[in-house]
């Protein structure tokens, strides 16, 4: 279990299309009960953690 740096969450808050599992699972891979979890600060499972910080870390890249 980890916490997310707190770049990764102002990200995750900024860009999120919506807070239900429908907007969630396509847009960061993860469920409404992970999002719940990350906005409150709380640890999320690691392999979680790793996924969403690459997938962001990719999507950042994108952006010129």
């Amino acid at each position: 279990m980890c916490t997310l740096p707190e770049e990764i969450v102002k990200h995750i808050v900024t860009h999120c299309p919506g807070r239900t599992d429908e907007t969630l699972q396509p847009r960061f891979g993860i469920s409404y009960n992970t999002w719940r979890k990350i906005v409150a600060g709380e640890p999320i499972r690691a392999t979680v953690a790793a996924r969403l910080i690459d997938r962001i870390k990719a999507e950042e890249k994108q952006v010129p």
